[in-house]
Parts: structure tokens; C-alpha cells; sequence
């Protein structure tokens, strides 16, 4: 019976009882699971909306003129498309309030509490003497 006994002094150098995998697993919790890496498009920051809001008041009189080109087309507010600046009530209001100027592709969402139809908006503009408006600005 020349066999030997296995004992620890006989194990070869390079052999280990327990794999370092091994050992890891056995100290974390059994429910414990691995985080999963974060996707680059998950690691960025969503945008924010710049969208601004501001309101604008324009008394009319005199028989000045607004001076502002809009475009209807979306059927809910007024894009602006031009501000003449020489003249009209909304050139002087720029030159007032250059914080607060209305500029191109800005938006007209409301005119004296009505909103949700250009057509209604520019009504208001054409009949009411005092203007309150609220201007939106976009990305």
C-alpha cells in the first residue's frame, strides 16, 4: 500500500483548492446580482427643453400698425416671421424690451386669454385695443 495520503504539503504549488471566480461568488449575497454596465446612450443626459415664455402688451391707438408678418399654417398660434423694425407697436416694444424682443420663428400662444386657434388669435389682434400676448421661443 504505497499510497499516499492527500495532504496539503503534497498539493502541487499551482494548484488551488478554491479558483478566485469561486471565492468571489462565495462572498457575495446569494440574491445579490452584478450590475449591468451602463449603455453609453444611458450614461448621457437627457436634453432639456429650452423652451421660454414671456409676455408682451401692446396698446394699440393712433391707427399704428402691429408690424409683425405671421404664418398660421399649424392652425393653434402665430409664428412669427418678421418684425419690421422702423415701424409698429412691436418694434417699439423690441427697442423697450430688448430682453424680452420678439424675433423670427418665435410663437404667439395666446392673445388675451384665447388660445388653441390662429385664427381666433389674429381676430383678437385685429379688434382689441390692449394686446396682452404670450410669446413662446423654442429650441
Amino acid at each position: 500500500m504505497g499510497n499516499k495520503c492527500c495532504a496539503a504539503e503534497e498539493v502541487a504549488g499551482g494548484q488551488k483548492d478554491i479558483t478566485e471566480a469561486q471565492r468571489s461568488l462565495a462572498t457575495k449575497a446569494p440574491d445579490a446580482e452584478e450590475p449591468e454596465p451602463a449603455s453609453p446612450a444611458a450614461a448621457e443626459e437627457p436634453k432639456k427643453s429650452t423652451t421660454r415664455e414671456w409676455t408682451v402688451t401692446l396698446k394699440k391707438g393712433g391707427g399704428a400698425r402691429l408690424g409683425v408678418d405671421v404664418d398660421l399654417s399649424d392652425g393653434v398660434s402665430l409664428l412669427i416671421d418678421n418684425v419690421t423694425d422702423g415701424d409698429g407697436l412691436m418694434g417699439a416694444w423690441n427697442k423697450a424690451n430688448p430682453d424680452k424682443a420678439v424675433k423670427k420663428d418665435d410663437r404667439i400662444i395666446s392673445v388675451n386669454g384665447q388660445r388653441g386657434n390662429a385664427t381666433n388669435l389674429t381676430e383678437v389682434c385685429k379688434n382689441d385695443d390692449v394686446l396682452e400676448m404670450i410669446v413662446q421661443r423654442g429650441d
